[in-house]
């Protein structure tokens, strides 16, 4: 899919984009467009509106042709290349989108006519003509092409390049940097595979790691994650959540989709100076303090020595977002899957849709309107445990929730105790 990198692009929120943006060519035409997708996705790489552009074009383009029914737009992480995508020999995983029209009759044939349309992009255009965003995706290496496997609903599907899963470049130069400090290949050693934004403490690690009998490789951006644990199969994977493009959680999300290495365990590592934060990411053994390497080395051997046996999928509900981003990251570190609320509304579909093992509720969202979420989420199943947290609650006040239908409360900080009982079984208040 080629090698050049773009912008880190948002896909959902892409997605929004391009049906806000057609929204006024629907005019009266009986067809509604749908969006599904999951609720994390890692960035991909392109030009966001020139994106949003193109994929607005072929819906638009979609819709006119169908005059009646829905247009259904999906996206999804897919670890191996679909039937039809023509990838040669480049490897994922990518972010996929289909385009399916249902309920109106159109056909394969109709649906490559518009990839196979010539034309050009006029002034004044409300959306890009099929040829400009046929065009536009291809030149952000996107794969384009009709899924016929079911005759009677043929869908459009792109395939993207991911931004953590972009190919790395020439990693000599790195091998040769940090050759100093590599055990020779035959000394019976962990191999760890680390990535540190920071150049200095990159070095620092590397160099301490290697001192303390592990062989080490580090990547210097998220890119060269996936090439390099494909090539060199480390034991463990350490990513920096401070590293940014693509971010450290898509990268291990990457890596998890990807079978060829979704079995190595991947801890996530901070050098953090507030201590409420340090304590709660400590607690789950992923913090690297700035005074040296101690805890991490701990956390690796933990990581080498044990399996974990994660429940189902984690509902977080928290409206601030660096509480909520800390929690998932916790959560994620330890095995689980996780969807993420942001407010007590998006909780209740999302529960609705994903069917989670266990949903944790900020105290206060959980108080509101009468504990209104902690009835709503009881409406729904009455079997799934549901735990408040908060920094500090009272013992009237979790009582209080437990009434209205929490399973038990917790301080925050005591998360990964409470994932220990759940992983137990051992959920009840």
């Amino acid at each position: 899919m080629g090698t050049e990198r773009h912008d880190p692009v948002d896909l959902p929120r892409v997605i929004e984009q391009a049906i806000d943006q057609i929204s006024s060519t629907l005019g009266d035409r009986p067809v509604s467009v749908v969006a599904e997708y999951p609720a994390h996705l890692p960035a991909v790489d392109g030009d966001k509106d020139r994106l949003a552009g193109a994929i607005a074009g072929l819906i638009a383009a979609i819709v006119t042709h169908a005059q009646h029914g829905e247009v259904i737009v999906r996206a999804a992480l897919t670890p191996e290349p679909p039937e039809g995508a023509q990838v040669g020999d480049e490897t994922g995983p990518w972010a996929q989108v289909s385009i399916a029209p249902r309920g109106n009759g159109l056909t394969a044939d109709v649906l490559e006519s518009l990839l196979e349309e010539t034309g050009t992009e006029n002034e004044g255009d409300s959306v890009m003509a099929p040829a400009v965003c046929v065009e536009a995706l291809r030149a952000i290496g996107a794969r384009l092409w009709v899924d016929r496997a079911s005759p009677a609903m043929p869908e459009l599907r792109l395939l993207l390049p991911l931004r953590a899963a972009s190919p790395a470049a020439d990693v000599t130069p790195l091998r040769r940097t940090l050759g100093e400090h590599l055990l020779r290949p035959g000394d019976p050693t962990p191999h760890l595979l680390i990535l540190v934004d920071d150049g200095q403490l990159r070095q620092v690690l590397a160099t301490e790691l290697s001192a303390a009998g592990y062989q080490v490789v580090a990547a210097r951006d998220g890119g060269e994650v996936l090439s390099l644990a494909r090539d060199d199969e480390p034991a463990l994977i350490l990513l920096d959540i401070l590293a940014r493009d693509p971010t450290a959680f898509d990268v291990a999300m990457v890596l998890k989709q990807d079978p060829r290495v979704a079995r190595i365990p991947v801890l996530f590592m901070t050098s953090v100076r507030d201590p409420q934060a340090g304590m709660r990411m400590g607690a789950v053994d992923f913090v690297v303090r700035p005074t040296g390497t101690a805890a991490l080395i701990t956390a690796i051997e933990a990581a080498l020595h044990t399996v974990r046996q994660p429940v189902a999928r984690v509902l977080v509900v928290e409206s601030v977002d660096k509480l909520r981003e800390t929690m998932v990251l916790m959560i994620q570190s330890q095995g689980y899957r996780v969807t993420e609320a942001a407010g007590p509304e998006e909780a209740l579909v999302l529960a609705e849709r994903v069917q989670p093992g266990l949903v944790l509720v900020n105290a206060r969202l959980a108080q509101e309107r009468d504990y209104w979420l902690l009835r709503g989420l009881r409406q729904i199943s009455a079997d799934i445990p549901v735990f408040v947290l908060a920094e500090a609650l009272s013992d009237a006040e979790g009582r209080a929730a437990i009434r209205r239908g929490a399973s038990g409360y917790t301080e925050t900080d005591k998360l990964p105790d409470l994932l220990t009982r759940v992983r137990d079984g051992r959920t009840k208040p």
